[in-house]
C-alpha cells in the first residue's frame, strides 16, 4: 500500500438534533496487502498460588498498611503531592480536585497549571490526539467528535457535552480554530463581532477585545506552543482593498498589535497549522505559505509542491501536523482512491514539499464499495474523506482516518491492519467529516 465564559442559557429553546455516532472499535481481521491469516492474541492462565492462606492474609495486611503509610506521607508533603500531580494527565487531576482541599489548592493554582502545560507533550513525535472534533458548515451547527481510542469515547462525549451547551444561544459561530488543546472562535451576535478563546477540557473561556479594523470580514487563527511559552497568540487576518493584512494579539500583554504585513493569495487562512514555530497555510494551486509568529512577519517565498511527473491532482485531501512534520496529501486520479502524501522539509536552507508516499486505497473499496461513487462528479468523485492523518514514531504507525458512508475506519499504513471505529448515522451533509471542519483536540490544563 506505501511506496517509497459567554455562554447562553440553553433553557430558553429546543437544541438541535445530533448526528448519532455510536463506537464499536471492532478490528477487521485481514491484512490490506496479504493474504496471511491474522496474528492472534494468545491468553495465558496465571499460575495458581501455592501459598498457604495464612501467608496470603498477612502479605495483604502488609500491602494495606503499606498503601496507608504511603498515601499519608503523599498527603501530609505539599511538594511531593505536587511532583507526582504533575506527572497526571490532565482529565485525571481535574477528578483528583475532589479528594481533598490541599490537591484542589495545588492543582487549579495558576503556577501549576503552566508547569503542567509545559511538561504534557502535545504536537510532539511521541503523542497522538485521543480524538478530534467536527464542526459542520450546515446547521445545526453542533460539534461532534471522533475518539480514535475506545478509552476516550466518555472523556471526550463529556467535553462535547459542554462545548456545545457554551456554544448555543442566538450567536451565530463565522469562524472557528483549534491549536494545541485551545480554541479560538469568532461570534457574530447583533451586527457585533467577538473573538473568544475557550479551554474544552478545564471549560474555561475569555472574551478578547476585539481589534479595531474597517471591516468585519475577519478570520481568527490561534497558536499555542506550551514548550515554547506560557501564552497563546492570535492571528487575525482581514480583508481590505483587494489585500489581506494580518493582526497579532498576545495572551501575555492583552494586546492587538497591527502589522505592515499584506497577501494577495487566496490560501485556506481559516485552517493553518502551527509547525516549527511558524503557522502555515495551503493553497488550492499547489502551493503554501506561512506566517513567522515570533516576528509577526509574512514569509517572503511560497512553497511550491513538488510533484512527480506526469501526474494531474484533482483535490486537496488532508493539510496537517503529525508527528512533528507537516503533511499534504493530495489525489492524482479521477477515481480518487490512488493518493500521494509530501512532507514539508528543510533542503539546502530551502523549505520545500517532497514527494514522500504513494498510497492506493483501491482494495478497501472490496470491503466498502460504497467508497467509489456510481457516477463520477466533479466535485467529489468519492463518497469518503480523510479526516484524519497520524503519524506516531514511537508506537511505529502511520494511520488514516477514513469517514465513509454510515462508518468511520483506521488503517494503519505500517502494519496492514484495519479497524472500524464507528457507525454512524447516513445523511447527506457527509462533508462534517472532511480535514477542513476536524479539529484535532488534545487534554491540556492551560489558562487562559
Amino acid at each position: 500500500m506505501l511506496s517509497g465564559d459567554t455562554s447562553q442559557n440553553p433553557s430558553t429553546a429546543a437544541k438541535p438534533k445530533r448526528r448519532v455516532i455510536k463506537y464499536s472499535f471492532k478490528p477487521i481481521e485481514i491484512f490490506l496487502s496479504s493474504p496471511a491469516s491474522p496474528t492472534c492474541a494468545t491468553t495465558h492462565t496465571p499460575p495458581i498460588s501455592n501459598l498457604p492462606q495464612q501467608e496470603e492474609e498477612e502479605d495483604q495486611n502488609e500491602n494495606s498498611f503499606s498503601s496507608s503509610l504511603a498515601a499519608f506521607v503523599i498527603a501530609h508533603n505539599e511538594h511531593l503531592a505536587t511532583h507526582i500531580l504533575l506527572r497526571l494527565p490532565p482529565k485525571s487531576l481535574l477528578r483528583f480536585q475532589s479528594v481533598s482541599k490541599q490537591w484542589q489548592s495545588i492543582i487549579s493554582d495558576p503556577t501549576f497549571r503552566r508547569l503542567h502545560s509545559r511538561g504534557c507533550p502535545t504536537n510532539t513525535a511521541s503523542c497522538s490526539p485521543p480524538g478530534v472534533l467536527l464542526f459542520p458548515l450546515e446547521r445545526p451547527r453542533v460539534f461532534y467528535f471522533i475518539a480514535f481510542r475506545q478509552e476516550e469515547v466518555n472523556s471526550m462525549a463529556n467535553i462535547v457535552s459542554h462545548l456545545n451547551t457554551f456554544l448555543y444561544g442566538p450567536r451565530n459561530i463565522s469562524a472557528l480554530h483549534s491549536c494545541n488543546g485551545l480554541l479560538a472562535i469568532v461570534f457574530n451576535f447583533d451586527n457585533r463581532v467577538e473573538f473568544v478563546v475557550y479551554n474544552p477540557t478545564t471549560r474555561e473561556s475569555k472574551l478578547v477585545p476585539m481589534i479595531e479594523t474597517p471591516h468585519n470580514r475577519k478570520v481568527l487563527n490561534i497558536v499555542f506552543d506550551p514548550e515554547k511559552s506560557d501564552h497563546y497568540k492570535l492571528v487575525c487576518i482581514w480583508y481590505e482593498n483587494e489585500v489581506h493584512r494580518f493582526s497579532v494579539y498576545s495572551s501575555e500583554n492583552g494586546v492587538w498589535r497591527n502589522t505592515e504585513e499584506m497577501a494577495t493569495d487566496e490560501l485556506y487562512y481559516e485552517r493553518g497549522v502551527l509547525w516549527n514555530g511558524d503557522l502555515h497555510w495551503i493553497s488550492p494551486w499547489n502551493f503554501s505559505a506561512c506566517f513567522d509568529v515570533s516576528n509577526e512577519r509574512l514569509r517572503p517565498l511560497r512553497y511550491t509542491i513538488n510533484t512527480p511527473e506526469g501526474e494531474e491532482y484533482v483535490d486537496d485531501w488532508y493539510f496537517g501536523e503529525s508527528g512533528g512534520h507537516l503533511f499534504y496529501i493530495h489525489a492524482n486520479e479521477p477515481q480518487g482512491t490512488l493518493f500521494d502524501i509530501f512532507k514539508l522539509e528543510l533542503e539546502r536552507d530551502c523549505l520545500c514539499w517532497n514527494f514522500k508516499y504513494h498510497v492506493d486505497l483501491t482494495p478497501l473499496t472490496t470491503l466498502y464499495p460504497q467508497m467509489i461513487t456510481e457516477k463520477y462528479e466533479l466535485e467529489k468523485p468519492c463518497a469518503f474523506y480523510i479526516t484524519r492523518f497520524l503519524v506516531d514514531h514511537k508506537e511505529k504507525t502511520t494511520v488514516f482516518v477514513i469517514a465513509l458512508t454510515g462508518k468511520i475506519i483506521s488503517c494503519d499504513f505500517n502494519n496492514l491492519t484495519l479497524m472500524e471505529l464507528a457507525d454512524v448515522e447516513v445523511d447527506t451533509k457527509r462533508d462534517v467529516y472532511s480535514w477542513y471542519l476536524a479539529f484535532p483536540h488534545v487534554e491540556t490544563l492551560a489558562c487562559l
